[in-house]
């Protein structure tokens, strides 16, 4: 019996990831204008009943070079649930896709940006989303030699009580967000 709650909870969040996506990618471009894109994502997320935890944001101005993604992804970012591992293990993905000819992009062009999520249950059982999103861009400063790589980290958490109140709304806005995005 309780397995179909903490299901229906973990769909609530998922809703709530799809539908701060939607309304994100409706105002913004996420990879010529990923910072604001975030903003919007991480706002549409808290109006939706969504509890944003731990969170860690680190900007760095680099020459880009495979050694400075190598100290990027080394673990500097603490895991918002120190007892699991999880985030070692998506550190470890996000460097071995940067080999990837198809990722490499992130090394050669003005603007980029990743996001990856996974999905986890906190200390007391309840789901958790752990959002790791990397936002490259050329350094205004010195745009030929220099990027500038915004990283956030952070657990985001339905808020039961909120949710349910915004319930009907959040489903309202992602139904008629799902029927664009089929277009």
């Amino acid at each position: 019996m309780p397995a179909k709650p903490a299901a229906h909870a973990l769909d609530d969040l998922h809703a709530c990831l799809r539908l701060a996506q939607l309304e994100a990618n409706q105002t913004y471009d996420r990879q010529q204008d990923g910072q604001r894109w975030f903003s919007r994502f991480l706002r549409s997320l808290e109006d939706s009943g969504v509890e944003l935890v731990q969170r860690t944001a680190k900007s760095l101005d680099y020459v880009p070079t495979d050694a400075v993604f190598q100290d990027v992804f080394s673990g500097w970012i603490p895991a918002p649930q120190a007892r699991n591992l999880k985030f070692r293990r998506v550190a470890s993905d996000i460097l071995h896709g940067l080999k990837q000819p198809d990722l490499a992009l992130l090394r050669s062009t003005s603007a980029s940006s990743h996001m990856h999520i996974e999905f986890d249950l906190d200390d007391e059982g309840s789901h958790m989303a752990i959002v790791f999103y990397l936002c490259c861009a050329t350094d205004p400063d010195s745009p030929r030699t220099h990027l500038r790589l915004h990283l956030h980290h952070l657990g985001a958490k339905l808020d039961a009580q909120a949710f349910e109140a915004g319930r009907s709304q959040v489903e309202k806005r992602l139904q008629a967000l799902c029927n664009v995005d089929q277009l």
